[in-house]
């Protein structure tokens, strides 16, 4: 490896420590330290000593040397760099692939061995790392060199604009004069960002030797949808070769940016442009590439990361970027937490809706074939005919539309709804009582019984149903999955209990099945209406007053719901505690094998199996009998079953 004999070393008071170090160097080269001052009062006389700088100190430092460099290089003189980064400049150091440790890039930066590089220039300034126009709430702190302090002021900061997010009008021009005409929030240009995380995420990847700058457009449709963004550059939730859905990309060898239409009139205030955390740029901007701007020396990984690239094909990627028609919906105050859905899936999912929420011959019959179709399927208990039903039920699909009527306040869509989802509990629950008067011997199966106890689990089953039959609804590529809801949040089958327990004159049957359809009745209207305001379908609750009765309906069904939870938790903890249990009574082993709470005529009833060699006599049961109730409390009635080892 060939060193430099001589190299002038630029200090301030951030580096000049380093200068004894440097001199003595196991290369050979002469190093001349010179005070940034005097350096800069007469450069010429010091670049006739050495023309190869070494840079080390405050960032304004180095970027001024930089920029004198491109100066001195393009009238035709040598001047070449290399960077000695600080131990706090991790963004210097990164950018070129340096090294944690100073003796290593001392030893890269007096290599006789500069390449060239290509700079960033905006309205005749040199952008050294990145160029920032507008909001971009939370990057700031992303790309940087700031203090824990200042990365957390950052991130306040950030967290603070997302309530101020908007979008201004602006008109983008590449060299090849292509003209596009958008609305955005903020753009931004990280120079020397190949190999970072940012760009593998966002396909940034611009070369410090590329003649095309890539310039970055963000342009959310809601607040919701850039915290999207954010959450894809963390865990990286993007598909190869595809970028965010609040993001576009234009790469060009010149790209001008400048304010079409100004968000606040009055105020006439422009979007903020910082170029390098410190200077200032304004309207119009003017990007371009200065090709082979200085000569720089840099250890071999930045080169294969910066390869050479020359390209005369512009790259316009601007589908997520709002059309000429949609220009005008997000140019406004502040952007909406929540998405807009465009006009045509608007269109689509109410059409689909209003019919959904009409009565035809076909929602009676299927109604009526899969109340016939559940009882049975409960009476036989057999879960694969009640899950048959389930497909059958088409009760989901006016819930839906009834979400919907609540949403957009459609007076028509909600009385529609109601009419038809009234019409549809009213044939299930007369078909399964007079299903159970034709069939009175029948008793009481597990599939029935594991219906008349509902607790908290079913409220979130039902929450989460209402989430998924919204997302599914809303998107035409998922309907084949809304038969898969249907079956999660089992509409018919409890409907369909409650009628057997009318038939069966057992009023404890009835309140159970019927709070747990109403659970589910009422935790997928709630949850739907919010997935539904989340996708775009409406900014806000139309109906208010119809959306607070629900709310307050489900307030008060929380507290049997919790009840009923707390109470199987109870059972739970007290049957285990007393399966495998060994008692002795007289000598003699007795083990309990297994124990079933159940309920049956409104009672509670233990079923316990025990395990023994010998029989007990009279004495003895009656002592086992107390021994048990001890265990247990006096409302449940215990049942014994024996077995014998013989």
């Amino acid at each position: 490896m060939k060193y430099l004999d001589k190299a002038l070393f630029i200090y301030d008071e951030l580096s000049q420590h380093l200068i004894e170090t440097l001199k003595n160097n196991d290369y050979g080269t002469e190093i001349i330290a010179v005070e940034k001052s005097k350096f800069l009062s007469d450069p010429l006389e010091y670049l006739s000593i050495a023309q190869h700088l070494l840079l080390c100190g405050e960032m304004q430092l180095i970027s001024q040397l930089l920029e004198f460099a491109y100066t001195h290089s393009a009238n035709g003189q040598q001047c070449t760099l290399a960077f000695l980064p600080l131990p706090e400049q991790n963004l210097l150091r990164r950018s070129y692939q340096l090294s944690n440790k100073l003796e290593d890039n001392v030893e890269v930066a007096l290599r006789d061995e500069m390449k060239a590089i290509n700079l960033l220039e905006c309205n005749g300034k040199i952008v050294h790392f990145k160029a920032v126009i507008g909001k971009i709430p939370l990057l700031k702190a992303w790309h940087s060199d700031a203090s824990v302090a200042a990365f957390l002021q950052n991130i306040f900061l950030g967290v603070k604009q997302f309530f101020t997010l908007s979008l201004d009008k602006l008109t983008i021009e590449t060299e090849k004069n292509r003209q596009i005409k958008t609305v955005a929030s903020g753009f931004f240009i990280v120079n020397q960002n190949r190999g970072s995380h940012l760009s593998r995420v966002l396909h940034h990847e611009s070369s410090m030797r590329s003649d095309s700058l890539s310039l970055m457009i963000l342009s959310p449709f809601s607040v919701v949808e850039y915290i999207l963004f954010l959450v894809s550059l963390i865990f990286h939730f993007k598909k190869e070769n595809t970028l965010p859905h609040a993001v576009s990309n234009i790469k060009s060898k010149q790209i001008s940016i400048d304010v079409e239409a100004l968000l606040n009139k009055e105020s006439s205030k422009m979007p903020e442009v910082i170029l390098d955390e410190q200077n200032h740029a304004t309207f119009p901007l003017h990007f371009k590439i200065i090709k082979q701007a200085v000569k720089i020396n840099a250890p071999e990984q930045f080169w294969e990361l910066n390869p050479v690239s020359v390209t005369e094909k512009e790259v316009i990627r601007t589908d997520n970027l709002p059309d000429e028609k949609e220009r005008g919906k997000y140019f406004k105050a502040h952007l909406p937490f929540f998405s807009v859905a465009s006009e045509e899936r608007f269109k689509d999912l109410f059409l689909q809706l209003r019919i959904d929420a009409n009565i035809n011959s076909l929602y009676i019959v299927l109604t009526l074939l899969s109340t016939l179709l559940a009882s049975l399927g409960l009476f036989a208990n057999s879960a694969a005919i009640v899950i048959g039903a389930m497909l059958l039920a088409p009760l989901m699909s006016p819930i839906i539309s009834f979400s919907m009527g609540l949403l957009r306040g459609d007076e028509n869509l909600l009385i529609s709804s109601v009419i038809k989802i009234a019409l549809g509990v009213s044939l299930v629950m007369l078909a399964s009582t007079l299903l159970t008067l034709l069939l009175p011997q029948v008793d009481l199966s597990n599939e029935i019984k594991s219906r008349i106890h509902p607790n908290l689990i079913d409220l979130g089953v039902a929450v989460i149903s209402g989430i998924a039959a919204a997302y599914t609804k809303a998107h035409k590529e998922l309907l084949n999955s809304i038969a898969g809801v249907a079956i999660a949040v089992a509409l018919v089958p409890p409907l369909a209990v409650a009628g057997i327990g009318i038939g069966r004159g057992e009023l404890y049957v009835f309140e159970g099945a019927f709070l747990l359809f109403v659970t589910n009745l009422i935790g997928i209207t709630l949850s739907t209406v919010l997935t539904f305001q989340f996708l775009g379908f409406s900014n806000t609750v139309k109906s208010k007053k119809s959306l607070g009765i629900i709310i307050i309906i489900l307030m008060l069904l929380s507290y049997p719901l919790y009840r009923s939870y707390i109470d199987s938790l109870q059972r739970y903890q007290l049957i285990k505690s007393v399966q495998s249990e060994e008692v002795l009574i007289n000598k003699k082993k007795i083990l309990i094998e297994n124990a079933v709470i159940e309920y049956q005529n409104n009672m509670k009833i233990i079923n316990m199996t025990i395990v023994l060699k010998k029989a007990l006599n009279e004495e003895e049961l009656q002592t086992l009998k107390h021994k048990i109730e001890q265990r247990f409390a006096s409302q449940y009635q215990i049942r014994i079953s024996m077995k014998f080892i013989l």
